[in-house]
């Protein structure tokens, strides 16, 4: 009887012990998976990086997301995205939602993606888009990303209108840009170019160079960062643009000028350049 008890022990201790080392097998293959996704994700080979990410939360096999697979979701759901794939990286952050809550860049994320997927998907309306975004303004999101998330709005209601030629497009992107202004209290050198642009697409050119002074003034004495310099360069592009239209034509050489100096020459400032020597005598 004792023998056969200490037999059924050393069974269940084998057991175990087999159970610990294959657990421990996949979990160094799940790692070794996410590292190999991560990787292609850097090197832009984003339809890869999601198979691989797929092989690593298929070592894992539990529907009981946790710990490091809501991080390889949440690589999975950016290469998702990058690679185009916007309705397979909604269902990610969808999941990313419902194991990790409702975090700010979930929400941001998927506001972006309704942009996207509007007019393409017939479940998805820009009304999500901004239902997504209201949500994590709602939980006090100042994040660049959110930022983002709003200007990709303002952008589909713009295209929008590109397409139509309805003002009530152009309506609806003021209304947002507007509500943006007032959430980042004016102080977003991003949000004031985007309105900028607007603005001269409204022929209100007096508001468009307040933004663009306002938000030229934010980056002054600024270390620039490459999304700083990216909204420098825009900025800079719509003062030219500004006084052109407003017929201030040495005004707007001067800011082209200013803007080639800086940096350097490309077609749509040659363009503008050209133009405004032929009106210069």
């Amino acid at each position: 009887m004792a023998l056969a008890v200490r037999g059924k022990i050393k069974k269940i201790f084998i057991l175990g012990v087999l159970s610990i080392v294959l657990l421990s097998g996949c979990g160094a293959n799940e790692k070794k998976y996410f590292e190999s996704g991560k990787a292609l994700l850097e090197e832009g080979k984003y339809a890869q990086a999601v198979e691989v990410f797929d092989k690593a939360i298929g070592v894992h096999g539990s529907k009981n997301i946790r710990g490091l697979e809501i991080d390889i979701l949440r690589y999975r759901a950016e290469a998702e995205y990058k690679a185009g794939d916007y309705k397979a990286a909604e269902h990610t952050y969808r999941l990313l939602i419902s194991a990790d809550e409702e975090r700010v860049e979930y929400l941001d994320m998927l506001a972006i993606i309704y942009t996207k997927l509007s007019n393409v998907d017939m479940d998805i309306d820009i009304a999500d888009a901004a239902a997504m975004y209201d949500k994590a303004q709602s939980l006090d999101d100042r994040s660049e990303l959110h930022i983002n998330a709003g200007i990709s709005i303002v952008q589909y209601y713009e295209d929008m209108y590109g397409k139509s030629s309805d003002s009530s497009y152009l309506d609806k992107a003021e209304e947002f840009l507007e509500n943006q202004l007032k959430e980042t209290n004016r102080k977003n050198a991003k949000v004031l170019a985007v309105y900028a642009k607007h603005m001269s697409k409204r022929e209100d050119y007096e508001k468009a160079l307040e933004a663009v002074e306002e938000g030229m003034a934010l980056l002054e004495n600024k270390t620039l960062n490459a999304h700083d310099d990216e909204t420098l360069k825009s900025l800079m592009f719509s003062k030219g643009s500004c006084y052109e239209y407003m017929s201030d034509y040495n005004k707007a050489l001067e800011c082209f000028n200013a803007y080639i100096e800086k940096y350097g020459e490309d077609e749509a400032v040659s363009h503008e350049v050209a133009f405004l020597k032929s009106r210069i005598r």
